[in-house]
């Protein structure tokens, strides 16, 4: 029987079957995500649960086997959680500093970080100081499980802000580069810079993340974290390619330096051996 619209048009019977197709697609999309959702919230608030079930295996009940940690490239094994990236970062690239919030203490960070940079010179150490006092205060009341915004910041060169959702999980949803005297309530994961140069890398951040995301998501985390302290060498480091440091970008008669790092290989090469490339240098799309 063709379907009746309230006007009274006849919608041909093979609409009505692509309509009632897209509708269960929605219906099965829906239920995907709710189900993924339920997963999470039940291993963040009842992790004894899988624990549970984990011990019937040796008492040969039947259960759910537990997945084995996979190795990474490197031959060591996969970073997990989130404190172990952290870690291992910080001890990869000890030039670089990590700093973890919560939404609202990232928000009031960043309102602080305005006062600071009213001032006609900034001091890094002034910055830093700053920065380690309100870090100091936060930790004890900031646990793993509610970590939501990770900073990195080189001092003279950049601060990066990258966010998780849901918060405490190794699952990133958003990055952004900034300069290291800007401040104010536009200093957030999905916020832009002022400055030319950290536009482009925003946007070369943005196909990143997506790339982690798709192809490796469970180390997703970890491979964007290092492929960001790539750019240490943002300002030192020449063009892989024309062998220079700035090159003019036509259509902002500005000169710029090398602002893409190829995120491709980042699992096999560290920060330090990175290359880096102009906009009109880089060999593929992004």
């Amino acid at each position: 029987m063709p379907l009746v619209c309230p006007d009274g048009a006849v919608v041909a019977y093979a609409w009505k079957r692509q309509l009632a197709g897209q509708a269960g697609a929605s219906a099965v999309d829906r239920t995907r995500l709710a189900l993924k959702a339920f997963t999470d919230q039940k291993r963040r608030f009842f992790p004894h649960l899988e624990d549970e079930v984990l011990s019937h295996l040796h008492d040969g009940e039947p259960g759910v086997t537990k997945k084995p940690r996979l190795s990474a490239s490197n031959g060591e094994q996969e970073e997990e959680s989130l404190s172990e990236i952290l870690k291992n970062l910080e001890n990869e690239v000890p030039n670089m500093k990590v700093f973890t919030y919560r939404h609202l203490d990232w928000s009031k960070r960043a309102s602080s970080l305005a006062s600071l940079m009213d001032d006609d010179f900034v001091d890094p150490s002034k910055e830093l100081n700053l920065q380690n006092m309100g870090q100091s205060r936060s930790s004890a009341l900031t646990s793993v499980d509610q970590v939501a915004v990770i900073e990195l910041l080189v001092p003279s060169i950049f601060r990066a802000i990258v966010s998780l959702h849901p918060a405490g999980s190794t699952d990133p949803d958003a990055v952004a580069f900034f300069s290291p005297t800007e401040g104010g309530s536009y200093l957030h994961a999905r916020g832009m810079s002022m400055h030319h140069v950290f536009k482009h890398v925003k946007e070369h951040a943005d196909k990143a993340l997506q790339y982690f995301i798709s192809v490796e998501p469970s180390k997703a985390l970890s491979l964007l974290l290092r492929w960001i302290a790539s750019y240490q060498t943002l300002f030192t480091k020449v063009c892989s390619k024309c062998r220079r440091l700035l090159m003019m970008d036509k259509s902002l008669a500005l000169l710029l330096p090398p602002v893409h790092r190829p995120y491709h290989l980042t699992s096999n090469v560290g920060p330090d051996l990175q290359e880096a490339y102009h906009i009109g240098c880089s060999s593929y799309d992004g």
